[in-house]
């Protein structure tokens, strides 16, 4: 028997010799209309097995480690594209030893299988954050979007407004979860995404900021390789670096939000093999093996001209108005990008911190180095935690 099996059925032994420190159900009562919100048990992970998802990682900066995890998938409502109720969910991980320093909120990023799903929990973005965020102190949220987990619907990719929606309602139910933990009327919060999640948590810190989440005190947030400045940056790039991926995505879900047929953008037979792989049942490769490979074989000649020279049609106009870097920050609002990074351009972050800033933004931009856009994330998440920890330590006593 190897080390690594003999490692792993310890592992096993321990987890199903764990029992629950947090009463959920005990914590639940307090949260208004409980009855539309579910919990899920999705784990018990003590500390020695949170350091072994820590170091599976493979972060280039050591994350240090100080509790055991309680994970639970949360499932609730929020509001769609039209303004209706939809059902959603998320991950909710607490820090076993109940030292909460406050909440961390990490928005995923582009995913394409609805089964892996932070909440299920995924191996990275569900259990590698909340081991890395959970197991150092915080109460920590990551929410799955419209679309995944337990929502069927259409996901609605690079969407500010519904995105915005999943986040700030899941805040809600966390910040009353962690009030009843900590007994504090107002608790710290972080925000962290990454590339999509970028995006998402630009356009979250601006919503929070303009309507404060109760018992939440937003300090500071993390940004790493987010696409903020989609019509003139992000899509051009996309298109640059033959990115079919992401420009059939943005498609298939614009055209679901907007109410357009998919052959105002994409030539055939792509308007009808869109629907089909990107219906959240499909991978990465399973989808990439299904499009063409350039931006030419995929959108119509018109859509990629008016990117090219700034002229106007209804998706360059409505990519427009989900762009997140045209505001102001006053919480400390914070930037990473990687040189090298391929899939989303690193003059979107240089740009957009250079508006921020003349708009008088509490902005800090961060070079990682020529560094791709995966090792960007897996550089960016240690030297977050440390971010985040200087920040509530030094706030403790507000």
């Amino acid at each position: 028997m190897t080390i690594k099996l003999i490692k792993l059925l310890l592992f096993v032994i321990i987890l199903c010799s764990c029992s629950p420190r947090i009463r959920i159900s005990k914590l639940t009562r307090l949260i208004p209309d409980q009855d539309s919100i579910k919990f899920e048990p999705k784990g018990i992970y003590p500390r020695p097995v949170i350091n072994y998802f820590v170091k599976k990682i493979k972060t280039p900066d050591k994350i240090s480690i100080t509790s055991g995890v309680e994970l639970y998938r949360v499932s609730y409502f929020t509001k769609d594209e039209n303004n209706r109720k939809t059902p959603v969910s998320g991950l909710l991980a607490f820090p076993r030893n109940k030292k909460i320093k406050g909440v961390v909120s990490y928005q995923h990023g582009t995913n394409s299988e609805r089964m892996n799903a932070p909440s299920k929990p995924s191996e990275d973005e569900g259990l590698g954050i909340a081991a890395v965020f959970a197991g150092g102190g915080y109460l920590c949220l990551i929410p799955d979007y419209i679309g995944f987990g337990v929502s069927t619907e259409i996901h609605t990719y690079l969407h500010a407004e519904t995105t915005t929606n999943a986040v700030v309602d899941f805040l809600k139910i966390g910040s009353e979860i962690c009030t009843s933990l900590t007994n504090k009327e107002t608790n710290y919060l972080f925000l962290i995404g990454i590339s999509q999640g970028g995006h998402a948590t630009a356009a979250v810190h601006r919503e929070i900021e303009k309507n404060p989440v109760s018992g939440l005190r937003l300090i500071a947030t993390s940004s790493i390789v987010g696409a903020y400045n989609l019509k003139e940056i992000s899509i051009p790039y996309a298109i640059e670096n033959k990115s079919v991926f992401y420009l059939g995505y943005l498609a298939h879900s614009y055209c679901h939000i907007y109410k357009h047929p998919l052959n105002s953008i994409l030539l055939a037979p792509y308007d009808t093999i869109v629907p089909r792989i990107f219906d959240g049942n499909h991978t990465y490769e399973q989808v990439i093996a299904r499009l063409p490979k350039t931006p030419e074989s995929l959108y119509r000649k018109d859509i990629l001209d008016d990117f090219i020279s700034g002229n106007h049609d209804w998706f360059t106009d409505k990519i427009s108005e989900n762009q997140t870097f045209d505001w102001k920050p006053n919480a400390l609002f914070r930037m990473y990008y990687g040189s090298k990074d391929k899939d989303v351009s690193p003059q979107d972050a240089i740009n957009a911190y250079s508006h921020m800033k003349q708009l008088g933004g509490n902005v800090e931009l961060i070079g990682l180095g020529e560094l791709s856009h995966t090792q960007s994330a897996y550089a960016a998440i240690p030297k977050t935690r440390v971010f985040f920890d200087s920040l509530s330590t030094v706030r403790r006593h507000d």
